[in-house]
């Protein structure tokens, strides 16, 4: 994110960048499919296309404002009282954003960039955290790093491609 993206913010991207964190709300509060479908190896998890707008932000106006739709779209979870769900959703979805913002190249350079960049930063914070705020014991969070490392493959799959077909479409016209 350079000096250059930030002076090329101005309302029309705020307002974009607000309009697709709302997007990303709204899809985080509608239960059941196509908007939450639990993930079969660890059901507490879920399935969700609450990031493509994230994406779609980032495609389209940049980090800055991918950020700022992430922290609209997330905040929701805050808002209903859940913390720690916030927390994970948050950093999980930054970690996607970032790592595919990051010295952008191509579409499967960035993509893979974006996965491996989900998966390394969650399994540090679930290693950590569900100890911390679930007092999971260690040896049972261990257990469980690998399918939720699955798990943050497919989702940040789930955010980026059908945000890049959106983003292509527009990008068309």
């Amino acid at each position: 994110m350079g000096e250059e993206e930030l002076r090329r913010i101005g309302s029309r991207e705020i307002a974009a960048a607000s309009i697709l964190g709302g997007l990303s709300a709204l899809w985080e509060i509608i239960p059941g499919p196509p908007f939450d479908v639990p993930f079969p190896l660890m059901p507490r998890i879920s399935w969700d296309i609450t990031g493509v707008p994230m994406m779609i932000s980032l495609l389209l106006y940049g980090s800055l404002c991918a950020i700022y739709t992430s922290v609209i779209g997330c905040s929701i979870i805050f808002i209903r009282g859940k913390f720690y769900g916030g927390t994970f959703k948050l950093i999980a979805e930054l970690a996607t954003l970032i790592g595919f913002a990051v010295f952008r190249k191509r579409f499967a350079v960035d993509t893979a960039k974006a996965v491996a960049s989900r998966v390394l930063v969650m399994t540090v914070v679930n290693y950590y955290l569900l100890q911390l705020f679930y007092n999971i014991p260690e040896n049972v969070v261990i257990s469980l790093l690998r399918p939720i490392a699955i798990f943050n493959v497919t989702q940040a799959l789930i955010n980026i491609i059908p945000a890049y077909i959106v983003y292509r479409r527009l990008r068309k016209d």
